[in-house]
């Protein structure tokens, strides 16, 4: 047993799944650690603004993306030849290069159709170094040739530092703009050095592809791209739409609430990770055996979840003022709505993934989820039109509501036998 574990542990699998780990926390949690200074330091309006921004911005980062990070992994880790590794590498970085000068001219034609202000418009161009980061980024490489160890190494040293000179130089509410350089930096500076790495580890040197392959490339990634899309859709739409009809203040204080769900759904996260290959065996054994293990674990993490989220629902003023200030404390009730639906999401994630996915009918899910969304957009459009931050609460948690009765009504299907069209 002991000569078991230590072979697992030494395993270039284990190495690599904990770097990932590592680069998840980086990537996800460190950069929180600046929110409740943030919050203060530019107020509601400032902090807005830079919200506003930055939301539009991760729309641009997913187009660029693409997809790319994972079949670019799966493709790398069957690759022998360095000529075929070559040429992935060049046609993921020409294709990333066309969908960034599409992304950039995208970006402005919004901004002019859609009124920003010329502060809002700086801090677009300032976070766009973001996407030109994404564009040279080879996460991809890496984990395909299972050798985290250096991309994350570099992606927390950036981390460190980008928050360290946040801390630093960012004092006032006018400097709003030296915080959106300071936010975007650290993905281009670790980009820059990860190219210099693959270039001096595999001898991996830029040329531009040509058209035919950058296509294929692109159509081999859109299926993952959607997906992407649709989720990210799904979680950033409220602040897109309070950036229409609100002001700047009330997209700060929505930006900053949401930080509390998406903190928990990262500290859920793991945990779906980990449970998926157990539950995907358990329902290659049976759908019964599948279905009895995963409803037994269920009842265990949403017991867990329940209790933190009835206290931030209990507490939520208190833990409002202390994460952001003052200045967010009016409309700290708006919290109450995204807590609920983290719960929502939960129950959703088990239906979903740890069934339907993990059961083979990725179809049924995919349907479910392309459908709430839908949903979710036209419940946001009127309510945050009519209703504002707590408008825009609301939609999101009837929006997953209705993903909830979608995915049941998916799940009593698989569990009779209804084939799905």
């Amino acid at each position: 047993m002991k000569n078991k574990l230590d072979k697992i542990i030494k395993s270039k699998v284990f190495k690599n799944s904990i770097w990932l780990t590592v680069l998840q926390f980086v990537n996800t949690i460190i950069p929180t650690f600046t929110i409740p200074y943030i919050t203060r330091i530019l107020g509601t309006e400032q902090y807005g603004i830079f919200s506003k921004a930055l939301n539009w911005i991760i729309y641009f980062q997913v187009l660029v993306e693409f997809g790319f990070g994972l079949t670019g992994a799966r493709k790398t880790a069957i690759i022998r030849e360095k000529e075929n590794l070559q040429e992935l590498f060049n046609n993921i970085i020409s294709a990333r290069i066309l969908l960034l000068v599409f992304s950039f001219i995208l970006m402005n034609i919004i901004s002019f159709f859609s009124n920003f202000d010329i502060i809002t418009y700086v801090c677009m161009n300032l976070l766009f170094i973001m996407i030109i980061g994404t564009t040279f980024q080879l996460t991809w490489l890496f984990q395909g040739k299972q050798d985290m160890k250096f991309i994350t190494i570099i992606n927390t040293i950036s981390r460190i530092i980008s928050i360290c000179l946040i801390f630093i130089f960012v004092k006032t509410k006018n400097d709003v703009l030296l915080y959106s350089f300071l936010y975007s930096v650290t993905l281009f500076i670790s980009s820059f050095i990860s190219m210099v790495v693959a270039y001096k580890k595999y001898k991996l040197k830029f040329t531009f592809s040509k058209l035919n392959d950058i296509k294929k490339e692109i159509i081999e990634g859109k299926y993952l791209f959607y997906s992407s899309a649709i989720s990210k859709v799904f979680s950033g739409i409220g602040i897109t739409i309070l950036g229409f009809f609100s002001t700047n203040s009330m997209v700060g204080i929505y930006s900053a609430l949401t930080k509390i769900p998406f903190v928990l759904n990262v500290a859920f996260s793991p945990i779906s990770q980990a449970l998926f290959p157990f539950c995907s065996l358990k329902f290659k054994e049976s759908k019964k055996i599948g279905i009895k293990t995963v409803k037994k674990i269920f009842l265990y993490v949403f017991c867990v979840y329940f209790i933190i989220s009835f206290i931030l629902i209990l507490l939520n003023e208190g833990i409002v003022n202390i994460l952001f200030g003052k200045e967010y404390l009016t409309y700290s009730k708006a919290l109450l709505p995204l807590v609920i639906q983290f719960l929502f999401a939960i129950i959703n994630n088990f239906i979903g993934v740890q069934i339907l996915v993990a059961s083979g009918n990725q179809k049924r899910y995919s349907k479910a989820f392309s459908l709430s969304c839908v949903a979710m957009i036209i419940l946001n459009i009127f309510l945050g039109k009519f209703f504002d931050i707590y408008g825009v609460s609301m939609a999101s948690l009837c929006g997953e509501f209705i993903l909830t009765l979608l995915l049941i009504y998916q799940f009593k299907c698989f569990k009779e036998g209804v084939i799905n069209d």
